[in-house]
């Protein structure tokens, strides 16, 4: 009898252990669309404020510069080239001009167009994730994908013609991370140069100025391979040959 009266007093035990018990871990819920993606990631990365800002960094020996005040904008690149001049390119809301050693250049309009697609490459790059939401990209939300035991969203990128670059044919995704909103993969098609398929794992994380700065390990393909749809699972298989890494230093965000 003693034994049946203890019962109720277990099931209560049992009752407070269970309420009282380790909650279980949430995750992030699954975004609507693909701007709530990029805008979550913006935040994530500490860019809200990029619509105005002051920046420079050193990318393969070059010093870049990138200015934005509201609809203005002037990004710049620094450097001395193979014969000893002194090479400084801007770009701003008029065009590309070149200065060699302080004079002036009438560059081509080939020209003209290389070196500024070669400047807002690196910039753009850069500046990751701010600017997905550009009036001339168009994003798309794709299923989720698991790298490393982590669950990512997926985002798949094109552009426009009429103001989509000189490589707007280009396919870009996006892997944003859904417990963390940051972006720590990306990947990317191009036609120039015979054309290729490129993957990025960020790196060397760090905050700036409250702003997340990082670098990425580059991944190539073999031939004539553009299949993007399974370049995220190909590398989570260890399948990309590693090619490069693309380090910024000297960072300065004001």
């Amino acid at each position: 009898m003693a034994i049946l009266r203890t019962y109720p007093i277990l099931w209560l035990l049992l009752c407070i252990l269970w309420t009282c018990g380790p909650a279980q871990e949430e995750t992030e819920p699954a975004a609507e669309n693909a701007s709530e993606v990029i805008e979550r990631a913006v935040q994530a990365h500490g860019m809200e404020g990029f619509a105005t800002t002051d920046i420079t960094f050193t990318f393969r020996e070059r010093e870049y510069g990138i200015r934005r005040d509201g609809g203005k904008f002037a990004y710049t690149r620094d450097f001395t080239d193979s014969t000893g001049n002194h090479v400084v390119d801007l770009l701003d809301n008029t065009g590309l001009q070149r200065r060699v050693n302080d004079s002036m250049v009438v560059l081509t309009a080939k020209d003209s167009a290389a070196y500024a697609e070669s400047v807002n490459s690196v910039r753009y790059f850069f500046m990751l994730p701010y600017g997905l939401d550009d009036p001339a990209a168009h994003a798309e939300l794709l299923d989720t994908i698991t790298i490393k035991e982590q669950l990512y969203d997926q985002v798949a990128v094109t552009f426009a013609p009429e103001g989509g670059g000189a490589d707007f044919e280009d396919v870009y995704r996006y892997f944003f991370n859904r417990s963390t909103g940051e972006l720590d993969y990306l990947a990317y098609t191009f036609e120039v140069n015979d054309g290729g398929l490129r993957f990025r794992e960020a790196t060397n994380k760090r905050r700036i100025n409250g702003v997340l700065v990082q670098d990425y390990i580059n991944y190539g393909v073999n031939g004539e391979d553009r299949d993007i749809a399974s370049v995220g699972r190909r590398y989570a298989e260890g399948a990309l040959p590693r090619l490069s890494v693309i380090e910024n230093t000297d960072v300065n965000i004001r």
